[in-house]
């Protein structure tokens, strides 16, 4: 198959299904007539099952929850088209593209240049613990009266963070992602996307509007927080916590947005070594006696937070629940993982 010539007008089709995945890796899901055409070409040259063109057609118009679980968060379903624009690759013989790399067109201030192979983008769920834990452990009365939130914490979930208000700490509830527009080719504006994380060494780039000013900066109370493990199609939630007690604080930026009100992002660095290959990045964790640092030192102070956290106080807990449905991956007769099933079953 690899010395099969291809055709010009393969290649484009493929072109043009490519983007079309990776704008809607950015949110954006514009679909036009050229899209429609080149998947009718890809069906008409056996590259693409009629059900698969369908399938694709479908999940490019929106964004498709995949399900609702007990604690009210909804999963986005990422998988759909990147399955598809794997299959058609493999079938006509060409590499297969990045599409959270080729999102980056389209969405620039998207963190989506770490992670594994399989998974490059980081972490977007976590647990926040209980409020009279966090009060109790940060010291911080509460601002005013809110609604708990949910357990497991998504973008755009409300959630606890630790600030401060007239020198003391408070417990305030924020949204989780500063809201950030995305723009088709014609400049017309898409709803806006929560960027949920910050790398710490963008600090003195794009984020230092806010990492300069210690009032822009916050605690985020965190009990643990979840990676996808696998590869794609077939990963599985691992959760991490700190080894032995209830929560950690991790550092974070907060801002008031017209969007959303009050939202804060969390600032991830580079994992331990022994962590890489769960993700290469990982949350920022302080140490109490680091707290006030992070809450009141100039930006060039809290550059030293920029450093690999040890492996060895990381507990880290594997599960059977699939990262895209949050259902229980089936298990094989040893007791191991079965393989997903792709593409159509005859």
């Amino acid at each position: 198959m690899a010395n099969r010539p291809i055709p010009d007008l393969t290649r484009l089709a493929l072109r043009v299904v490519i983007d079309a995945a990776a704008r809607a890796e950015a949110g954006i899901v514009e679909r036009t007539w050229g899209h429609r055409f080149a998947l009718a070409y890809l069906v008409g040259q056996r590259i693409a099952q009629p059900w698969q063109a369908a399938h694709f057609w479908e999940h490019l118009a929106y964004e498709h929850l995949a399900s609702e679980f007990e604690h009210g968060a909804s999963y986005l379903d990422t998988t759909a088209l990147t399955g598809c624009i794997n299959n058609w690759c493999y079938a006509a013989g060409v590499d297969l593209p990045d599409l959270r790399r080729l999102g980056r067109r389209y969405f620039p201030d998207l963190e989506i240049e770490a992670g594994t192979q399989d998974h490059p983008a980081m972490c977007n769920r976590y647990r926040p613990g209980e409020r009279d834990t966090i009060r109790s452990l940060f010291d911080a009365r509460m601002l005013r009266e809110f609604n708990e939130g949910p357990e497991i914490v998504h973008p755009k979930d409300p959630a606890w963070v630790v600030r401060l208000d007239q020198g003391a700490r408070v417990m305030d509830q924020m949204i989780w992602g500063f809201p950030t527009y995305v723009r088709t080719k014609a400049g017309v504006p898409l709803k806006p996307r929560p960027t949920n994380n910050a790398r710490i060494e963008k600090l003195d780039g794009y984020w230092r509007r806010w990492a300069e000013k210690p009032e822009h900066r916050c605690l985020i109370p965190t009990a643990a927080w979840a990676e996808a493990v696998g590869p794609a199609g077939e990963m599985t939630t691992t959760w991490l916590s700190l080894d032995g007690a209830p929560m950690f604080a991790w550092a974070g930026l907060w801002r008031d947005s017209d969007e959303w009100g009050a939202c804060y992002t969390g600032v991830m660095t580079q994992s331990d070594e022994r962590l890489a290959s769960i993700h290469e990045r990982s949350p920022v964790i302080l140490r109490p006696g680091e707290w006030e640092t992070w809450l009141n030192a100039p930006l060039p102070d809290i550059m030293q937070f920029d450093r690999q956290f040890p492996a060895s106080e990381i507990k880290v807990e594997p599960t059977r629940k699939l990262w895209g449905s949050g259902k229980e991956a089936p298990l094989n007769t040893q007791g191991g993982l079965l393989p997903m099933m792709t593409g159509n079953k005859e």
